[in-house]
């Protein structure tokens, strides 16, 4: 337990080191440069998601469980509070940000790519992907861990605040992914819906933060209360930390949403000018022509459950991760 107080020398020179993450971290990192080595023979891969998900994404690891807040995570409610918002907001975007669906969808082979295909769109994994439903377990998940026994639990078993810590990653890859990665939506969730799912999901990140800063009981089962110089302090500031980082963290998210949105529009309209003659000799309305007649003449078309499946015979697993790229 570290006695001297957190100031910024402590902040910067105080580490940790935990060989479970090590050895996880060790072998997702392996994992994923095969994939990057295999993709790269078969058509190339971009380095700067490779960094993102390295650099951005097991470094932020590191940082959240072996840094000085996982030194002091014992001592101050907020320094606890940091490690698992970061884990369940911020990691995941970064992760999410190297691709690693579609990276396994390229490195594997066919009957590799078909089993994977055939998980993606199981049920399970379109019910626990969709935003609505991602958004509430993360909430969820965060108001369980600060107000009930696991907290304690965690502080006391270092293999306890390992699953956490675990627990609190795959929960925030369960929104990141589908968000910024392979396409885990349904057909109707284009871009305009997934910006409003990204605005929505940094509405629901607030409950936690709002509640613990709020609260008036001892969280952890008073395991801080005799650690902290000010408890009251310490829980007011771990709430406060919490709404403030996954507002922060969510802009990010929402930004990119717009711009991957602006930038497909973009992209479709400078290829439909760059092809007029090809249109009009296939017989093909021109963009301004489909756009008037989808206007004055809007078509009917039959509700998305009526015509979605979610099982792979009914829906193949579709490979959309950017979309500008699609006609």
């Amino acid at each position: 337990m570290p006695v001297r107080p957190y100031t910024f020398t402590a902040a910067v020179d105080s580490w940790t080191f935990n060989p479970a993450i090590t050895i996880a971290l060790a072998v997702i990192a392996a994992v994923y440069l095969l994939g990057v080595h295999r993709a790269r023979r078969r058509g190339g891969w971009p380095w700067w998601q490779v960094a993102c998900f390295m650099i951005l994404g097991l470094g932020g690891v590191v940082v959240c469980t072996m840094s000085s807040l996982a030194v002091y995570n014992h001592t101050h409610l907020w320094a606890l509070a940091t490690q698992l918002t970061l884990l369940l907001a911020l990691v995941p975007v970064a992760l999410a940000l190297g691709d690693p669906v579609r990276l396994a969808r390229t490195a594997l082979g066919d009957r590799g790519r078909t089993r994977l295909d055939r998980i993606l769109a199981g049920p399970v994994v379109r019910v626990l992907t969709f935003p609505v439903v991602a958004a509430a377990i993360a909430t969820t998940f965060m108001v369980v861990v600060f107000f009930t026994g696991i907290l304690r639990d965690g502080l006391t078993h270092a293999a306890a605040m390992d699953g956490l810590y675990l627990a609190a990653l795959l929960v925030g890859c369960l929104a990141a992914l589908p968000m910024l990665g392979a396409e885990l939506l349904p057909d109707w969730c284009t871009a305009p819906f997934r910006l409003l799912f990204a605005f929505g999901d940094g509405l629901f990140d607030a409950i936690p933060g709002v509640l613990v800063m709020t609260t008036g009981h001892r969280l952890a089962g008073g395991w801080f209360a005799g650690r902290a110089d000010d408890a009251n302090w310490d829980v007011h500031t771990a709430g406060a930390l919490m709404l403030a980082l996954s507002e922060l963290v969510a802009l990010p998210l929402f930004f990119i949403v717009f711009f991957r949105w602006a930038a497909s529009e973009g992209a479709f309209d400078r290829r439909a000018a760059a092809q007029p003659a090809v249109r009009v000799a296939a017989g093909e309305p021109s963009v301004t022509e489909h756009r008037a007649a989808s206007s004055a003449e809007p078509e009917l078309m039959r509700p998305w459950w009526e015509t979605e499946g979610y099982g792979p015979r009914n829906r193949p697993f579709r490979d959309q991760s950017r979309e500008g790229q699609r006609d």
